[in-house]
């Protein structure tokens, strides 16, 4: 299993004992000390606890980002439901499905919960103006969620509100700095105060805070704030954090002044051997090398090279100058592969990053690989059943093909459709349960199931078919849905 799953020592422990009484022998009989287990009842027991009445956010945020048919009930419940942090994450779910914000924020119990969500959506790119307007009233307290409403409503009638929570004391330094860089948005000039007062603060703390400040200031676009900041951090060395996150955000929202402030960096740097992660600031920021830089990129040996070939190339040449460092396992251009919207969408970028995340040992590449399974998958399915098919004939080996085959299966899982089923298909029958279980779930997604299929997948729902955990309450919802006992089994699920 990879490891950024949950494994059954993971889950709650009330979970993790029901799990261990399960035995997956054919037709998923227990011990006779407990007698056969009913497919519907573990099903509806197994989404209760993941997503429902018992449910945690984490499992309803993946729950949610696979759209089944009926989701949106569950998400309503738990609205209502008991757990603050589940309420907080099904308002932002509703929200991206296109859901009314200010209604689903007023049904949420404390101002804390309302500013979570707020937060959240704003980091989400959700919330625009005429809605920042009307979820105002609604917010009292001097908080983050409060100033990045004001700062996305844009009215003039509240600068003198954002001036009083600049100077309030009992706000929290990003807040105050947040309500100063928006007034210096607006060429009200408060953010000189905000940095001679956090001065007093302990460097690392604030640096986090500055830190912080420049995400939200990317995030609303805000381009003078971090103009002023970069007075503060410009003597630092070539290689310090924070003026390199000051820098990409000037590359982003001030080209010029970026520009600029990234030919100092470089002019810094006195050792051409540390210029590549200086470099890699223009590719995350989609902006073209200056000219005259070329020699200060290596190019002694094929990493570096690579490198200094992606930070050189031309922005719209950069996906596919990316596959050489890709192949060699340079992480921040695989980082930046998956998350660029252009690279991300490339065959090639996708099988390079993929075929190299999976051969890789190094912790943290699972997660690169799953979102390359996917984005292949989405593309091309036949690309996946050709590399499940090569490790499945390779056999077990020493474990790590059962990680990849498992990642290849995920891909499959969220390209639902026929061509994805056809790949699948040919593994119902594997001699490997886990696979077997794996094929059958990606043929439940997408397609009808004859009745031998669905009550392994039953099976597999309740804990009989050797399935990841975390997959579990998808294989349930497809088997109460294809069996026909949704419906009626949503009430058991959301209850606490």
């Amino acid at each position: 299993m990879i490891r950024l799953l949950r494994s059954v020592a993971d889950m709650p422990r009330r979970a993790a004992s029901v799990a261990l009484l399960l035995v997956t022998v054919p037709g998923f009989a227990q011990t006779d000390r407990y007698g056969p287990v009913d497919s519907s009842d573990a099903s509806v027991s197994v989404l209760r606890r993941s997503v429902g009445g018992e449910g945690n956010p984490a499992n309803l945020a993946t729950f949610a980002a696979r759209d089944l048919d009926g989701t949106d009930v569950i998400l309503h419940a738990a609205v209502d439901g008991a757990s603050a942090e589940m309420r907080v994450r099904a308002v932002v779910e509703l929200a991206q499905r296109g859901e009314s914000l200010p209604l689903l924020i007023s049904r949420l119990d404390s101002a804390d919960e309302r500013g979570a969500a707020v937060v959240a959506v704003v980091g989400k790119g959700l919330l625009d103006q005429p809605t920042a307007i009307a979820l105002l009233p609604g917010l009292d307290a001097h908080d983050i969620a409060l100033v990045l409403t004001l700062a996305i409503a844009d009215r003039t009638e509240d600068s003198p509100r954002l001036e009083r929570i600049a100077a309030d004391a009992d706000a929290t330094w990003l807040t105050r700095g947040l309500a100063a860089a928006t007034l210096e948005q607006r060429s009200i000039r408060a953010l000189a105060a905000w940095r001679s007062e956090v001065e007093q603060l302990p460097p690392a703390s604030r640096d986090r805070t500055t830190f912080e400040l420049v995400a939200f200031l990317e995030l609303l676009g805000f381009a003078e704030a971090p103009l002023a900041l970069l007075a503060d951090v410009e003597d630092r060395p070539s290689n310090d954090a924070l003026r390199a996150a000051v820098v990409e955000t000037l590359l982003e929202l001030s080209p010029e002044a970026g520009i600029e402030a990234w030919l100092d960096l470089l002019s810094d740097c006195e050792d051409d051997l540390r210029t590549p992660p200086i470099g890699m600031l223009l590719v995350s920021a989609d902006r073209a090398a200056p000219a005259d830089v070329v020699d200060r990129f290596p190019t002694a040996d094929r990493m570096s090279k690579a490198i200094a070939e992606l930070v050189l190339a031309a922005p719209e040449a950069r996906a596919e100058a990316a596959i050489a460092a890709i192949e060699l396992g340079h992480r921040p251009t695989m980082v930046w592969a998956i998350t660029d919207a252009e690279a991300s969408l490339d065959q090639r970028v996708l099988e390079a990053l993929l075929d190299r995340a999976l051969r890789s040992s190094r912790p943290g590449l699972e997660e690169l690989a799953l979102q390359a399974s996917r984005g292949l998958a989405a593309i091309d399915p036949a690309a996946i059943g050709t590399r499940l098919q090569t490790r499945l004939d390779a056999g077990p080996g020493d474990g790590r093909n059962s990680v990849d085959v498992e990642i290849l299966f995920r891909g499959l899982l969220d390209a639902p459709g026929p061509d994805a089923i056809a790949e699948a298909r040919p593994f119902l029958e594997s001699s490997n349960r886990a696979t077997r279980s794996l094929a059958l779930l990606v043929l439940a997604r997408g397609g009808e199931l004859d009745d031998g299929q669905l009550q392994r997948l039953g099976r597999a729902a309740a804990g009989g078919g050797g399935i990841p955990p975390d997959l579990r309450p998808l294989a349930a919802w497809l088997y109460l849905q294809a069996n026909g006992d949704l419906e009626t089994s949503i009430p058991r699920i959301v209850e606490p």
